[in-house]
Parts: structure tokens; sequence; C-alpha cells
């Protein structure tokens, strides 16, 4: 759900007056709303005493639920007090799992960031992964590469991609597969620099296959 309050704002030259910030944004119900905070352009505001428009800093709640994030986004003054926020945001995401429907339950944790760039930062880094799974998809057939996905809260929390290769009729559960289905993705485009880096990270520790193969479907 997407909300709007009615809040108090002071400006950078000293005026006080009051505007509609968004403090809660829902992808799922409005997804131009994810470039526009890309873009910096929301809770963007224009003093109504001298003209000077600027960002308005508050609580952001954001919510992708196709790419499994909620993420509590606090002020940036607030960072020096992370750890009683960290305690805050984990009371309050489980008072909001409270009223959700069984079907709608998140099984995904929550993040907690400090400033609205930290948020724009995430979203960009994603979706640089996003443009080289893309690729991906498209070369797939060319390079006899089947592909298989992982949770998007999975890979963001091992920081890799959702979307992986490997060799057509090969054993999808077996390390050495997917390193392989990298290597044939690889050799034919190495610009894509986060498949390199998860080449890179699986080849010296095959374990971290053990975290996601449970997961790949």
């Amino acid at each position: 759900m997407t909300i709007s309050n009615l809040e108090e704002i002071e400006c950078p030259n000293g005026h006080v007056f009051e505007a509609e910030l968004l403090s809660a944004i829902s992808v799922s119900d409005n997804p131009k709303l994810k470039n526009l905070l890309i873009d910096e352009e929301i809770n963007l505001v224009s003093c109504p005493e001298c003209g000077k428009v600027f960002y308005a800093e508050c609580f952001i709640l954001y919510h992708d639920s196709k790419n499994e994030l909620i993420a509590f986004v606090y002020p940036l003054s607030f960072q020096n007090q992370a750890v009683q926020y960290k305690i805050k945001m984990r009371k309050e995401f489980e008072l909001a799992l409270e009223n959700f429907e069984e079907k709608q339950k998140i099984n995904y944790e929550p993040l907690m960031l400090f400033g609205i760039e930290d948020l724009v930062l995430l979203l960009l880094s994603e979706q640089d992964i996003e443009d080289e799974e893309a690729v991906l998809k498209c070369l797939a057939s060319k390079l006899l590469l089947d592909t298989a996905d992982i949770a998007p809260s999975l890979a963001r929390k091992l920081k890799i991609p959702k979307i992986l290769p490997f060799p057509r009729g090969g054993k999808k559960l077996e390390a050495k597969s997917l390193i392989s289905g990298l290597r044939i993705l690889i050799e034919h485009n190495s610009n894509l620099l986060h498949y390199v880096e998860f080449l890179k990270k699986i080849s010296e520790h095959e374990t971290i296959f053990e975290d996601i193969k449970d997961d790949i479907n």
C-alpha cells in the first residue's frame, strides 16, 4: 500500500510549512514510483516562502513484492542510533506480519537503510543485474544453456544474480554444472560483470552452491 501524510517541514532557509510526503511506497500498486524514486523525484517539495526546492527527508517503507524487497528507510541523521532502530524495525515488521493473511505472508527479511540515497543505490545496482539477466535470457538458446531462478531475496543476500546458467541437459544441482554454465556465458560476453564476479566467487568457494541449491527452480 502506498501512503502519504501531511508533514511539517523546515526548508534550508528556516521557513516552516506543511507538505504531503510519501511514507510508504508499494511498487506493486504503482510501478512508476520506483523510477520516480531512482530519479530522485520522490518527496521533492518547494518552499512557499522562498521557492527553494529540496528533498524532504522522512521515514519511508519501501516494498517490492515481486523482487522480495522490503526496506525500512530511516533519515540519514538517525544512523548513529542504528542499534535502537534495528530493534524498532524488527518489532514493527513482526507487528505488520500479524495483519497479513496467510497467503500474503512475507517470508523474507526486511532491510534497514539510512538515507534515501542508500535505497537508490541498491535499486540501481539491482537494475544493472537485471540488465545482465536479460542478456543471459537472450543468449541462452544460442549458447545451449538452460536457466534456473533463485529467490530474489536470497540472491540479494548473497550478492549474486537471481537467474543462473547451466549447460543444456546438465545436472542443475551440481556446483560444477553451474560453474560450467557461467564459463560458457562469460566466454561469449565478458562484459557481464556480475556474472564474472559470481564465477570468481563460486570457483573459489564451491560451498556457496550449498546456500542456493535447495532454492533453485
